[in-house]
């Protein structure tokens, strides 16, 4: 009790003017409080922007390199089925190919598994994930890309799985030989005559290109899918979609990423933003 009437005596004792300057010293204190913690707020918040916006800069240099990946596949894919498909029109039509033609069936069998960086798409993912992108067309080329890559992973896998090999190894109308100093080591000699009259060969020569052909869209679908996600994240962040190997997009690949450009932009138009 006498402490408690020490405290109000000690109050009673203070006018008016110093409850005043006690009033202010008190404002002072919270504002300074508060001003302190939006200050920390506002260095935050433009800590995580800047970490986003480093993110997605990372995440178009991966899609670039996704980008140069499925490309060398696609090109080097498409000139091997260009002459399986010759090869195949030409047995078809009841011509025999001659013993370099018959090289073609060799890379029939090939079909690589597609395999590209994510790390930093699962990094985004574990960081905010797809509603930490501001831009909706960003998200849905992202969504899109990564969404088909998986389906296409798995539909390729399973062709490799059921792949057609036009002759085996064991067959005596095939010889194979290995030179280690030659360039190509292992090449093989067809008895083009023997197997030009084997309608189960033709048979399979035919499934085996209409399996290859197939396999090799998809990676045609999955580069328009890179392109198309390459494009618009690099607009996100003020940059172009410039792979840093193998050269510039070119041919059909840069009317693609024009038709992607351009279609941004009149979606932009559409949305009133410049």
């Amino acid at each position: 009790m006498l402490l408690f009437k020490r405290v109000g005596s000690a109050f009673r004792g203070i006018d008016g003017r110093e409850w005043a300057l006690l009033s202010l010293e008190t404002m002072s204190v919270v504002a300074g409080i508060l001003i302190a913690f939006e200050l920390n707020e506002w260095a935050t918040s433009r800590n995580e922007a800047a970490r986003h916006d480093r993110l997605m800069e990372r995440l178009l240099e991966e899609s670039e390199i996704d980008l140069i990946v499925i490309r060398s596949f696609r090109d080097d894919l498409s000139t091997m089925l260009n002459r399986e498909q010759d090869f195949a029109v030409k047995l078809a039509e009841g011509k025999c190919p001659t013993n370099p033609e018959f090289q073609a069936i060799t890379t029939l069998p090939l079909m690589p598994a597609l395999t590209v960086p994510t790390s930093v798409y699962q990094e985004l993912m574990g960081a905010g994930g797809l509603s930490s992108i501001e831009r909706k067309d960003v998200r849905d080329a992202v969504a899109q890309y990564y969404g088909n890559l998986e389906w296409t992973q798995r539909q390729i896998d399973y062709f490799r799985a059921a792949r057609i090999k036009p002759i085996q190894e064991d067959d005596p109308r095939v010889k194979i030989h290995f030179d280690p100093k030659a360039e190509e080591p292992e090449v093989a000699a067809f008895d083009g005559r023997a197997l030009c009259k084997d309608q189960g060969f033709k048979n399979r020569v035919a499934s085996a290109t209409r399996a290859h052909t197939v396999f090799v869209s998809y990676y045609q679908g999955m580069l328009e899918n890179a392109i198309s996600m390459c494009v618009r994240l690099g607009d996100s962040v003020g940059k172009e979609c410039t792979p840093p190997h193998g050269g510039p997009l070119k041919g059909k690949d840069a009317e693609y990423a024009a038709r992607v450009a351009r279609k941004m932009a009149e979606e932009k138009v559409s949305r009133g933003k410049p």
